[in-house]
């Protein structure tokens, strides 16, 4: 009773500020001419079903301009022509339209347009109406994606859920992003969600996402935990288009083409800036003369013309060759130099056309129904040597094989074609950014400059190697739907879903004429995948309404197995480009794998609900699982909710005009995690090795029998609350996640010949907040503005690990920490993966000051890293400083010199962030006048951190002899008598000549992600139906778009602030990666495109 009474009186209140506020804007459109004797005044008052006043109900007649809005009493005035229509209309209320002849009072009672609440809502294994909803689920229709400028469907979800983090952490076109819901469950296995595409266990990058109906993301256990594997990390389903009974097929042709350019760069210095900055740091430099003297892209030895540099002294009576450039000697003003630009930017990024075109075909009857489409997609890519191209086709067809009996079968198929760089982003197209701007690009004859080692141009890599790269996806359903009795039926699905990937390489004996550079070591090389996947799934479901009691009951069974081949096959030694196959070689390798995995699954579903308005859902599956071992191969995941639509109560009339829809839940589960290895229960063999020239079979990882699932147990708890009927809409949910017997691999002691065994130790908790806001601002008969908001919070911490990772900390107490730093001094260890602390940690050095004094420098703390030199003495003395260095922040405890000093090492570490943000969302607003709509969306992310080692390297002035290019932001670095600067003093190569200032992992390069994106702008024109009509079309659309225009962040160069966990498919989401590392470094920018659109719809 005290909880109604408090609900009654705040909804009182809220009720009179909005009657306030509606009252102060109320608004009517410009007047119109008409005949003033003609007129007839209407008065009324319009009301809902329950007697509620509808304060601001539009009234308009019909095919004018002339139009009111219910005042706080529902009531209206309005002047109208005779025998006109007037019509009125509320947001999620059905309009009503009425004749005016004689009449001037009208007493409206509009009905609730109850589509909005009762939508249907896909979850696992069926569907449910969002009213009755009792878990966390959210939705994402196809006009939200359909038609996005994305190669990638992903990419059109980021910001779009709450509670969904899609970051791209490759830049390259074609690579999906990384998905992240409620910020994973796992420590040290997958968090990657389960994707369901129409049933089937599947990627949803090969879909186009225009065949796509809905996307619904399943966030919290009660939701999830019917998919009991792996459902810890949440659930993505994805339905696809079906066939929709019309009077005729209904054909669409969309078609969007534009180009691409890379949305930031490096500011990186010319040939010009280069020579007269660097020139004169190297006359003081270690090995600064032989390098100003000799072959190098500062250095004036470039006499032959193979030398892969230009700079040279222009010679007496010698004039500036054509299309090169000449400068005074920094240095020496009295000769001159004479040197070409070579923009490393240029040579790498490009801009790129950018197409799409969609045909579909959609109709059918009551007998049968079918949709049908094909589309074609290129991306050209930013990045020389990268591009995608992507075939897919979709069907569905429906029959209704007898009254009672109707069978479906779909099928999806794409062929993508990715362009292939020859290694890791960092070796090719990292250090490729890298070279001199001195370089030259051609040497004599129009021969590629051969470069050093890994630093080539791209038409040497483009010369050198051919590459093929190509993906085959199939996925096919057969389905059977039976409606038994009244209410029971029986659905019955196969799927399959094929893979096979077919990569070929071949490194090319001679380029230009002369033989490979880089040798023939890498030969021919072809690999082949394959992945099948089977599945068979029945369910019965039965739904039945007694009185006020509503039920709906399902078990099923489902079966699945996977299989998996892998093929490798190697030759080298060809001696001709003439026959590019594995033949044409004399040394041969090969391996190959064959692997398979199967699971099956029984489950059951109930939902009840009292009087539409108390509501119970309980899940359970139960999964076994062939990866583990007998006595562990079984999971079972419960899960409950509860709901309680509150509006629905009668003390809630009172508030029904402020808030007329208010429902809590709750709902608690278990879901589980299967991610090992197939063989980390049973072990594993290798038959790599011999014995008296023999293979034998050795073991290869140790197994553990006992090992099981980890299970995450989930709390959630959230409203769903819509004001002003509907006009401001609101979801908000806390959960909370506890995952136990987190599967680690266990260090073992020495005397065995196993380093680890994987195993179930400790557990982690995940938990964070999560709101959607969508409002109608304006809603006018030919105007509509509104707003949608997602906003994620996220925070994870540690709980418990194994005992063999335990010891006592300074206190004393027990503490348990896997890896991380070790104090010498006093034992503390920091870091790592530790009980209480949270993941995703970044460490490194953190910058005290710059030392501006000699003192200071003969004072500063040994440095192990630096190398010591100093300009005034020309000598290294390994550790010291010297003036203009950065002096580092000492960790107390840390170790001593020799002579018992504190000094800088790499216990010196602090925690300097975090891979993951704690905060994420979007922002959309749409704008719709008459037929012209414009779309302003915006995703961010805050709170995480980015290991940019490529803004180190832009500053190192590494690669050799000095020949790497360097950043303009270098001339704020250290001088003497320079007061305004930032950094601390350039030193030629620096990591192998210098004191590395900038080579270490310091705050210098761990700079904040925060970012806010610009993601999708667009305005789109729909063309009147009078100027269509004898081209036959039903409509039209034009229009313009932009996607991912700019970041707004301070993370330097082409580096992507939205996550730093490297480029890999299936790395771990709490490891930071560097974005020099020579494996995973996503350093490629990412796309911005501008696009133009036709849509034909006939």
């Amino acid at each position: 009773m005290k909880l109604q009474l408090l609900t009654l009186t705040i909804c009182t209140v809220l009720s009179g500020a909005v009657k306030l506020n509606a009252s102060d804007n109320m608004a009517t459109d410009a007047p119109y001419n008409i005949d003033e004797t003609k007129l007839v005044t209407v008065t009324g008052t319009v009301k809902d079903e329950a007697g509620i006043p509808l304060v601001g109900a539009y009234v308009v007649e019909v095919n004018t301009s002339n139009g009111v809005t219910t005042d706080p009493n529902g009531k209206f005035t309005i002047s109208v022509s005779k025998d006109s229509k007037i019509e009125i209309s509320f947001m999620s209320y059905i309009s009503e339209t009425f004749l005016i002849k004689n009449e001037t009072s009208l007493n409206v009672v509009l009905k609730e347009d109850l589509r909005l609440l009762d939508e249907v809502v896909v979850v696992g294994y069926g569907s449910q109406s969002r009213k009755s909803l009792t878990s966390s689920i959210s939705t994402v229709k196809s006009d939200v994606i359909e038609g996005k400028p994305v190669t990638n469907v992903g990419e059109a979800l980021k910001g779009r859920v709450a509670g969904l983090y899609a970051a791209s952490n490759n830049s390259i076109p074609g690579r999906a992003p990384r998905y992240l819901i409620r910020g994973g469950s796992s420590v040290n296995l997958s968090n990657d969600p389960i994707v369901i595409v129409d049933g089937v266990n599947r990627s949803m990058s090969d879909l186009d996402a225009n065949d796509i109906e809905s996307i619904e993301v399943l966030k919290d256990a009660a939701s999830a935990s019917i998919y009991g594997a792996r459902a810890s990390n949440g659930v993505i389903l994805v339905t696809t288009r079906k066939g929709v009974p019309s009077k005729g097929p209904q054909i669409t042709f969309d078609a969007t083409v534009g180009f691409e350019n890379a949305v930031s760069k490096w500011n990186l210095m010319n040939g010009t800036e280069f020579l007269t900055f660097l020139r004169p740091q190297l006359v003081d430099a270690y090995e600064g003369q032989a390098i100003l003297n000799g072959a190098s892209a500062a250095g004036t030895g470039n006499l032959s013309d193979k030398a892969n540099y230009s700079p040279k002294y222009l010679a007496d009576g010698e004039s500036v060759p054509e299309g090169w450039l000449s400068m005074p000697d920094p240095i020496d003003p009295s000769k001159r130099l004479i040197y070409q630009e070579y923009d490393s930017q240029a040579r790498w990024f490009k801009t790129s056309p950018w197409q799409k075109y969609y045909v579909g075909v959609n109709g059918g009857n009551d007998k049968i129904k079918y949709t049908a489409s094909a589309s074609y997609l290129s991306d050209g890519g930013v990045v020389r040597m990268t591009g995608y191209d992507h075939l897919s086709m979709h069907a569905n067809t429906t029959f209704k094989v007898t009254d009672d009996i109707e069978a479906s079968t779909s099928f999806d198929y794409a062929r993508i074609n990715y362009d292939q760089m020859y290694a890791s982003n960092w070796n090719v197209l990292g250090r490729g950014l890298l070279m001199g701007p001195t370089r030259k690009q051609y040497t004599e004859g129009g021969k590629i400059s051969n470069g050093s080692g890994w630093f080539q141009d791209p038409d040497y890599w483009e010369k050198a190697y051919d590459f093929e790269n190509i993906k085959n996806n199939f996925a096919g359903t057969f389905n059977l739907k039976w409606n038994i009795l009244d209410g029971l039926s029986l659905f019955a699905q196969y799927g399959v879903y094929n893979t096979n990937t077919f990569y070929s390489m071949y490194q090319k004996v001679k380029v230009d004429g002369e033989l490979n550079y880089r040798g023939k070591n890498d030969g021919t090389q072809e690999k082949r995948w394959a992945k099948i996947r089977d599945t068979f799934t029945a369910y019965l479901n039965y739904a039945k309404v007694f009185g006020n009691h509503d039920i709906n009951v399902m078990a099923g069974y489902d079966y699945s197995k996977w299989r998996d081949w892998y093929l490798y096959a190697k030759s080298t030694g060809s001696v001709s480009d003439k026959v590019p196959i594995l033949s044409s070689g004399t040394v041969f390798t090969a391996s190959n794998t064959d692997t398979q995995e199967a699971l099956v699954s029984y489950y059951a579903r109930a939902n009840y609900s009292f009087k539409d308005k108390y509501l119970l859902g309980l899940t359970v599956r139960a999964d076994g699982s062939s990866k583990f071992a007998e006595g562990h191969k079984w999971g079972y995941f419960p899960a409950a909710s509860v709901g309680w639509i509150v509006s629905d109560e009668s003390f809630w009339d009172k508030c029904r005009n402020t808030s007329n829809f208010l429902k809590l839940r709750a709902s608690y589960g278990l879901t589980g995690n299967n991610g090992i290895g197939l063989y980390d229960a049973y072990g594993a063999y290798s038959t790599s090795s011999l014995y008296d020239g023999s293979s034998v079979t050795v073991a290869s990882s140790m197994q553990n029998k006992d090992l099981t699932w980890e299970r995450t147990s989930q709390l959630d708890l959230g409203f769903d609350v819509n004001f002003l009927n509907d006009r401001i809409r609101v979801t908000a949910d806390y959960y909370n996640k506890r995952t136990r017997d987190m599967l680690f691999n266990v260090t073992l002691p020495d005397t065995g010949s196993f380093d680890s065994v994987m195993a179930n130790v400790g557990s982690a908790r995940f938990y964070g907040f999560e709101l959607a806001l969508h409002t109608v601002n304006i809603e006018r008969k030919d105007f509509y503005w509104g707003t949608d908001i997602t906003w994620s919070f996220n925070k994870n911490k540690v709980l418990s690990l194994d005992d063999s990772y335990k010891y006592k900390n300074l206190d004393g107490k027990d503490a348990w920490r896997i890896g991380g730093y070790t104090m010498t001094q006093t034992g503390e260890k920091f870091g790592g993966i530790a009980v209480g602390e949270p993941l995703g940690r970044i460490y490194g050095y953190v910058i005290d000051h710059i030392i501006t004094s000699q003192e200071d420098a003969d004072n500063a703390y040994y440095d192990a890293l630096s190398k010591g030199y100093r300009r005034e003495d020309g000598k290294r003395v390994p550790g010291r400083k010297a003036v203009g260095d950065y002096e580092w922040v000492n960790r107390p405890g840390s170790a001593l010199t020799a002579t018992g000093e504190e000094m800088i090492n790499a216990e010196d570490m602090f925690e300097l962030g975090n891979v993951l943000p704690k905060h994420t969302g979007g922002i959309n607003n749409t704008i719709k006048y008459k037929r012209l709509t414009f779309n302003l969306y915006c995703d961010f992310a805050l709170g995480h951190s980015i290991v940019n080692y490529m803004k180190s390297r832009v500053f190192m002035n590494t690669y050799g002899t000095c020949n790497g290019n360097i950043l303009r932001d270098v001339k704020d670095c250290w001088e003497p008598g320079k007061s305004d600067y930032k950094y601390a003093r350039f030193l030629p190569n620096d990591c192998d000549y210098g004191n590395s200032n900038f080579q270490r992992i310091s705050d210098f390069c761990v700079e904040k992600g925060d970012y806010l994106c610009i993601r999708d702008v667009s305005i789109s024109y729909d063309l009147p139906e009078k100027w269509i009509r004898g081209l036959k079309l039903q409509k039209l659309t034009v229009g313009v778009s932009g996607n991912t225009l700019a970041y707004v962040d301070n993370v330097t160069g082409t580096i992507s602030p939205e996550i730093g966990i490297g480029a890999s498919s299936s790395g771990s989401w709490f490891s930071a990666v560097n974005t020099s590392d020579n494996v995973n470094a996503n350093i490629a920018p990412a796309a911005r495109k501008i696009l133009f659109n036709v849509k034909l719809t006939f």
